[in-house]
């Protein structure tokens, strides 16, 4: 399927008449096309529009007198002669949304469009916005610019391939693949050499794959392969295969592109063990990758006991998540939220880890997706949310106004399914931090049943001074439904589309409509995942309010934070508290 870029290719040339046509010789024209639904009148280079409905309503007129009236008048008196007119490369999604923003006895006018050679044409406002949905459609599965599979259709394509691999026995494969050495291209050459780098680095990815491999771009210079594994073949030796033919496919060199841009890869490959957990999968792969690129990239590291999943690792984390937090074992990390305007600290982010006595500091991927399968994650929020609210009351103590105003606290849709406001409440009573300096993180997961559950419990604690903030805005659609039933305050644009803003327009344009829909609702909205100088900018430009991401901080010991904040170390700036 073809979908339109920008409206140029929607376009059908128009009928254009003169200004001092009759409106009889019109209206015989309209008679004689049932399909003519409007007609472009040029004047030089001006140029009006006349929609047939319209047209036919005035040479009607009460008892017919309109068409005497009318029919001897030029169409130029009839015309309108400031239609929306734009250039035939203009976006879509630019079309739609400046269509939408015309008065309503104009928002369902035709577009004229300038078109090459000096030719006119014009576009309906059903076809422009039918376009539109086929463009939000089809970015739900592809990725713009390389054309392959993107995350969130990857991530659904993994879930149903390791939901059917206990069926018949096979097992699932999975590849992450992060591009060597893509900020020096494109610090050196260009943002665009660099897109010519992914695009080539798709191309060949899919020219290696198999019947029934799934090559996919999850963001940036991250890419990933899903494959199937039969149980008769030995899972390290197909792991080993399928990360080296990647790899091999994206060192190959066919002389055509220069040398200095050609791309290498670190590429991690976990397999499946006897649960197909998609997220342990994932998470598996996605560290190995980490090592191939920590030990100098170019290489394949394979999951640690290659099967994900299986005993000796992944199932020990799982055994022993609640253990954990019995033994004091969880760590909190901050990460600064950070004002767009002034780089000052509004809020801090706390983000779990553990300090696993064998395994060592544990990322949450490695344990969450075991905490959910063993039912551990109301005890792990519980513990997350006394921690982080006991963690502002130290740093009120120790830093005064220096301290930050607020900090954000996630929490899962198992939390949410059960008596969670009795937690918060009791939590701040035990720790004495005000509900104001509270902000709860709602998860984009959580399914409608759940949400209708929550409601009640969530309007008891906004009464209270909680503030809810929704997460991942925009990677789905369920956390729509909050807006329109709760008192919300801010929202998080998820981390996907700005990572892509730069570079695909579509990207920019959904920052650009939840940026504005959060200003029309009155919402704080804040930009997940920024990682350049040239994102944060856009940002501003756009009049996102609040950012946080590793260009501007990373997540960080509470120790550290306070020295951060102190002013112990360079860094960001503090803010006075109560500002958001």
């Amino acid at each position: 399927m073809t979908v339109a870029g920008d409206i140029g290719t929607l376009a059908r040339p128009a009928l254009v008449v003169d200004p001092d046509t009759p409106c009889e010789s019109l209206e015989a024209t309209f008679r004689s096309r049932s399909d003519l639904m409007a007609v472009v009148v040029a004047d030089g280079d001006r140029l009006g529009l006349i929609m047939r409905g319209r047209f036919d309503q005035a040479m009607s007129g009460p008892f017919g007198y309109g068409r005497l009236l009318w029919r001897q008048r030029p169409v130029s008196a009839v015309a309108d002669w400031k239609p929306l007119r734009l250039a035939g490369a203009t976006t879509v999604a630019a079309a739609s949304h400046l269509l939408r923003t015309r008065p309503a006895e104009h928002r369902y006018d035709d577009l004229v469009v300038d078109l090459d050679a000096h030719r006119v044409g014009t576009v309906s406002a059903a076809h422009l916005f039918d376009a539109l949905a086929t463009q939000f459609a089809d970015r739900a599965v592809r990725d713009d610019l390389t054309g392959l599979a993107n995350r969130s259709h990857f991530l659904d394509l993994l879930a149903a391939a390791c939901a059917d691999a206990g069926g018949d026995g096979d097992r699932v494969a999975v590849a992450f693949v992060d591009i060597d050495g893509m900020k020096r291209i494109n610090d050196s050459y260009g943002h665009q050499a660099g897109d010519g780098v992914l695009t080539l680095v798709a191309h060949q990815l899919r020219d290696t794959m198999r019947p029934g491999e799934i090559a996919a771009r999850l963001g940036g210079d991250e890419f990933a392969v899903l494959a199937r594994v039969r149980r008769d073949v030995s899972a390290e030796e197909a792991a080993l295969e399928l990360g080296r033919r990647c790899l091999l496919a994206i060192a190959a060199r066919d002389g055509r592109h220069d040398p200095a841009l050609h791309p290498y890869a670190s590429i991690g490959v976990a397999v499946s063990g006897n649960r197909s957990d998609p997220q342990t999968l994932a998470s598996e792969a996605d560290m190995a990758m980490y090592r191939a690129k920590q030990a100098g990239g170019n290489q394949v590291e394979l999951a640690i006991g290659v099967e994900a999943g299986l005993s000796g690792d992944v199932e020990l984390v799982d055994r022993t998540v609640a253990q954990a937090v019995e033994h004091g074992e969880l760590r909190l990390f901050y990460q600064p939220i950070v004002r767009v305007s002034d780089r000052s600290v509004a809020s801090v982010e706390a983000l779990v880890r553990w300090q696993h006595p064998t395994l060592g500091l544990l990322p949450p991927g490695r344990f969450l997706p075991g905490a959910r399968r063993a039912g551990h994650l109301p005890a792990l929020d519980r513990w997350v949310l006394r921690r982080a609210c006991a963690d502002l009351v130290e740093m009120d103590a120790e830093l005064g106004e220096r301290s930050p105003s607020w900090v954000n606290v996630n929490l899962s849709t198992p939390t949410l399914a059960g008596p969670f406001d009795d937690m918060v409440v009791q939590t701040l009573a035990e720790t004495g931090l005000p509900a104001s300096r509270l902000r709860l993180e709602l998860p984009e997961e959580a399914d409608l049943q759940t949400l209708a559950d929550a409601g009640p419990r969530l309007e008891r604690l906004i009464a209270l001074g909680v503030w809810l903030t929704l997460d991942d805005m925009g990677a789905g659609s369920t956390n729509l439904r909050y807006l329109s039933t709760l008192a919300i305050h801010g929202i998080k644009i998820d981390r996907a589309f700005v990572a892509g803003m730069m570079h695909n327009p579509r990207d920019h344009a959904v920052v650009k409509l939840l940026t504005d829909l959060a200003h029309g609702l009155g919402l704080r909205v804040t930009a997940e995942g920024v990682e350049n100088a040239a994102q944060l900018s856009e940002l501003a430009r756009l009049g996102v309010v609040n950012a946080q991401g590793y260009h501007l901080a990373h997540p960080m010991p509470l120790a550290s934070l306070i020295k951060l904040l102190s002013g112990e170390t360079a860094g960001l700036r503090h803010t006075a508290r109560g500002r958001a």
